[in-house]
């Protein structure tokens, strides 16, 4: 623990702050070194969205994860994940969808999001037992593995030449540029988690809210920060592969990579409630992207307006639960 928990409540709040600020613009660091690094390697633009915008976006939720982890403080590590996954489809799309109804790449509908549903069910059934074993956590990381290597061949078959004068044109940087980029905010994306973890723990303890509720709300929304700044620009701009392959991507390497990484570092507990209600309410949610994609390939403003409210209710019964 970097400080003590006798700090008052407004010097832990702006830790917190800190911490947000940090991870917010090292992730656009990495985004933006790790883009540029992709195109040099002839990786089309949605899959970049898939895979390299959407891991790392996913990088707060990693370091936060993995901290938290080998501090063996699986409530956060676990939350924090299942948290990002609500907060991505049901408060991001919706916020999105508001703004400007989203159409959904007919690719990312049929490929990608039941793969993001099987990823679900699959963290959903390992946590049954009230554990996440090592084992389950090499599974996991192994199937992201596959889902990476599988998206890259798919790209590189599929790669059509003209979608590069659909992207928006990118500042051309040097490799060494683009390396610094990526170091850098991987080493700030460490700096801040640390920050948000702590100052979480001590505001938990603080006003007397179980860590578990802690991960599934203030870090879960926290480190979601790059992925809802990602998808509201991206909506803005009429970038709809951006804003749904963010989301669908990021919730994947949620799952698969970030809980393999944390758990195979230590076996992460699981609360009952954790296993029979927010683990469910993550693979509803997901379950319904599909019907309210495929419908017209288009996300509206009512579907939206839906999506949002499920999230406010969600979380008003979140802290119906006693610590």
């Amino acid at each position: 623990m970097i400080f003590n928990l006798e700090l008052g409540i407004f010097e832990i709040l702006a830790m917190i702050g800190a911490g947000l600020y940090l991870l917010t613009i090292a992730a656009d660091w990495l985004v933006n070194g790790a883009s540029n690094l992709a195109r040099r390697i002839g990786v089309s633009s949605l899959v970049i969205g898939l895979t390299i915008v959407a891991f790392g976006t996913s990088m707060p939720e990693l370091v936060v994860s993995v901290d938290a982890s080998m501090a063996n403080n699986p409530g956060i590590a676990v939350g924090n994940i299942v948290g990002s996954n609500i907060f991505n489809i049901a408060l991001i799309l919706g916020i999105a969808a508001l703004i400007q109804p989203i159409t959904c790449n007919k690719t990312v509908v049929r490929r990608d999001v039941p793969i993001m549903i099987a990823a679900t069910g699959i963290m959903w059934y390992f946590s049954l037992d009230r554990v996440i074993s090592r084992n389950e956590s090499v599974i996991l990381f192994g199937l992201l593995v596959i889902y990476t290597l599988y998206s890259y061949i798919k790209s590189r078959r599929e790669q059509q030449p003209e979608e590069s004068a659909n992207s928006e044109p990118s500042t051309p940087t040097s490799l060494r540029t683009e390396i610094r980029l990526i170091v850098t905010g991987l080493i700030a994306m460490i700096a801040g988690s640390k920050l948000l973890l702590h100052s979480s723990v001590a505001l938990a303890k603080h006003v007397g809210i179980s860590n578990e509720v802690i991960g599934l709300t203030l870090i879960a929304a926290g480190t979601s920060l790059p992925e809802l700044a990602t998808s509201i620009v991206a909506a803005k701009k009429g970038q709809s592969d951006i804003a749904i392959g963010n989301v669908v991507g990021s919730n994947i390497f949620n799952l698969l990579g970030i809980l393999g990484v944390a758990g195979m570092i230590l076996p992460l507990q699981v609360s009952e409630h954790m296993a029979s209600i927010d683990c469910p309410v993550m693979f509803v949610l997901s379950l319904a992207c599909l019907p309210i994609m495929w419908t017209g390939f288009k996300i509206t403003r009512m579907e939206g307006a839906i999506l949002l409210a499920a999230y406010f209710f969600y979380t008003w019964i979140l802290f119906q639960t006693p610590a």
